[in-house]
């Protein structure tokens, strides 16, 4: 955030605390109160950027002024395009982030960029968790070419973008580049915040690779 509205929020604050001391409220309510206020002010606008946003260059915007976090540089890197880039980014995020989950899953994007297919569908066997295990061993069949199992894990997936996004996979596997921009404008205008822009430069970047 930049130093201006800082500034504002820090002179809001004072105002509303001289204002709440005039009423002669508790001093545990007035401070329960500031906090809440702070919260609101400072927190919640990052959580709908990160969360709900679909203004790809207020996404962007965020990301840069906080790149210095391995898991805010990847999607950057994913709009960047370089492989190399991409790799050395998601190995940051594995180095820095233990939780099972986040090595489950970051894993799985590594061996995905790597372009290891058999390892591909080995780690998405070993995500603990739904709907992320279904969306990635989908994706692994769709990558392997068994379409008909790829469209059955799909009906178990939630509505949303995850869908779509193995319909694009199968359109672009079957060298349907039509049906590939299609789904894949479905699934972005059905995501929101990072994973809308994250899904956007990695639908480009596969347009990219497919063409060369």
């Amino acid at each position: 955030m930049r130093l201006l509205p800082l500034i504002y929020i820090f002179i809001f604050g004072v105002v509303l605390t001289v204002a709440l001391l005039f009423l002669n409220l508790p001093f545990w309510l007035i401070y329960v109160v500031i906090i809440v206020v702070y919260v609101v002010l400072l927190v919640l606008p990052q959580m709908y950027t990160i969360y709900k946003s679909n203004n790809l260059k207020k996404i962007e915007r965020f990301l840069e002024k906080n790149k210095q976090k391995p898991i805010f540089a990847y999607p950057l890197a994913v709009k960047n395009g370089d492989r190399e880039e991409i790799i050395s980014s998601i190995q940051l995020i594995l180095s820095k982030y233990k939780q099972p989950y986040m090595q489950e899953v970051y894993k799985t994007n590594l061996a995905l960029f790597e372009n290891n297919v058999s390892l591909f569908e080995q780690r998405a066997n070993q995500i603990s968790k739904e709907p992320l295990h279904t969306y990635y061993i989908a994706y692994s069949e769709a990558r392997k070419g068994n379409f008909e199992e790829a469209h059955s894990l799909k009906g178990k997936l939630p509505v949303g973008w995850m869908p779509y996004a193995i319909d694009a996979i199968i359109a672009l596997e079957k060298g349907d580049l039509s049906g590939f921009r299609i789904a894949t404008e479905q699934c972005i205008h059905l995501a929101s915040g990072v994973q809308k822009f994250n899904l956007f430069y990695s639908f480009e970047w596969m347009e990219k690779e497919y063409a060369n």
